[in-house]
């Protein structure tokens, strides 16, 4: 029997798939070819057909194997500012126009780059930003030399929210232009590994004008529009004392809802809310670390229970200075957080949280029929634990709880986007980590300098 060709053969794979069937395969292989999977099954059916004709077989030995993560929230160009947090609620404004000013950080790189390189090394392969770039061609450099699939996006303010930010904020007219820009550049279709989608901050901080026009430009380029949305309170009222209504009524009174919407955070929603954005297929990103490291509510009001219960699109964030770049930490949460907050068990399933984490993720930001699971025609985006980890012990009959309540990131080893590793057995293949580290903190100790050494450090730092 002549053996069909391809240019990687994984074999000896415990595979979680995610298809429609939501396969484990016990002892499994992907073929790959071109950048995407050609076959993936038993190893004992294809072996025969690839094994001989393969480019590179790799024998993963009994690892855990399972589609690319995509985070569908991250603010990747504002990394640096990590460590920089008061410890009581901060002046937002005060920190961001000081990061985002001249004398600021070369964010757009250097943080991109950091977030990008946490993201591989914790398997993500795809991420969804709503827009932290000011020089947005610095930013998908970081993604190209990191080899990271990603949307990033300007940053996109028409409404002064806070003095603070007057120099962030821009025209309508002006926002508009930046986002056909990215979209322009950066198509969202097609083999490149950035992709310009619509992107804005919401929350109050763009003008109604502005958000019809937006997804007027989205529904006539084809690609999703993204933004922040009911993250606190305070939107909620606003909303209510100027039209009358909860947020969400006021977006579907401005024709924007529906499955080519996605919106961030959504804390703050009504039952009638949850029915609204379940009936129009609008889309939704939970991102429980942030909420929790500024108290605002994603557990405690949130029902994100009730979306998915209603037939919601429910993907997962990391947000920006809200914590890790790590979809798994947003997985352990969400699955266990409400399980303490609604003294129920279960509320969301390992097997829930992980859907969230591939297939509602791929969902969220248009791009379901190229990633979040493993089957022939998408893309090879995989990711190989190794079995070299405690954590990884004993091989369990059900690796999905094992993954989302044990294994998590710490046993991540290789990591392949479009069939080539950008992580190898741990080690970036792309870039020079260690002078990528050394970058990073020079520019992080220079915006340390221009804040006021020790700012944010309540302890003594003794040199």
């Amino acid at each position: 029997m002549e053996g069909e060709r391809a240019d990687l053969f994984i074999r000896h794979g415990r595979i979680v798939t995610l298809d429609v069937e939501r396969r484990i395969l016990s002892d499994g292989s992907i073929a790959i070819a071109g950048g995407r999977i050609a076959a993936v099954g038993p190893d004992r059916l294809l072996a025969p057909r690839f094994e001989r004709e393969a480019r590179a077989v790799r024998d993963v030995g009994g690892a855990l194997v399972h589609p690319g993560l995509v985070d569908a929230h991250v603010h990747t160009a504002s990394e640096l500012q990590r460590g920089f947090t008061p410890k009581t609620d901060p002046d937002w404004g005060a920190i961001d126009n000081a990061y985002y000013g001249p004398d600021g950080p070369d964010g757009d790189y250097l943080g991109s780059l950091l977030s990008a390189m946490e993201m591989i090394r914790n398997g993500t392969t795809t991420f969804c930003d709503t827009g932290s770039s000011r020089d947005l061609q610095r930013t998908a450099q970081a993604l190209e030399d990191v080899g990271i699939r990603g949307m990033p996006g300007h940053l996109i303010f028409d409404v002064l929210a806070e003095p603070d930010m007057e120099p962030l904020v821009h025209s309508t007219e002006e926002c508009l232009a930046r986002i056909e820009r990215q979209v322009e550049r950066y198509p969202f279709r097609g083999d490149g590994l950035v992709r310009g989608a619509v992107t804005l901050s919401g929350m109050s901080l763009n003008t109604d004008r502005l958000l019809v026009a937006a997804a007027a430009l989205a529904e006539r380029t084809g690609v999703p529009m993204v933004m922040h949305q009911s993250w606190g309170a305070g939107e909620v009222k606003a909303s209510l004392e100027r039209y009358g209504k909860r947020p969400i009524f006021h977006l579907a009174d401005l024709g924007i809802l529906g499955p080519n919407l996605t919106l961030v955070h959504m804390i703050q929603l009504s039952d009638e809310e949850v029915a609204l954005i379940a009936s129009s297929g609008t889309r939704v990103v939970h991102c429980p670390n942030a909420s929790f490291r500024r108290g605002k509510g994603a557990i405690r009001v949130g029902k994100f229970p009730e979306l998915i219960a209603a037939g919601a699109t429910v993907a997962l964030g990391s947000d920006g200075m809200g914590g890790k770049r790590d979809l798994f930490r947003q997985m352990h949460l969400a699955a266990t957080a409400q399980r303490e907050v609604r003294d129920q068990y279960p509320v969301f399933t390992a097997e829930q949280v992980l859907e969230m984490a591939t297939l509602h993720g791929a969902r969220a930001i248009g791009l379901e029929d190229e990633i979040g699971s493993l089957e022939p025609g998408k893309r090879a985006d995989i990711v190989i634990h190794t079995t070299d980890r405690p954590e990884a012990h004993p091989r369990w009959a059900d690796p999905v709880d094992n993954l989302v309540f044990y294994g998590q990131s710490a046993s991540v080893d290789t990591v392949y986007v479009d069939g080539a590793a950008v992580l190898d057995g741990g080690r970036f293949t792309k870039i020079d980590s260690m002078d990528a580290y050394r970058r990073i903190d020079e520019a992080a100790a220079g915006f340390e300098a221009l804040l006021g050494r020790r700012a944010f450090a309540t302890w003594p730092i003794v040199d």
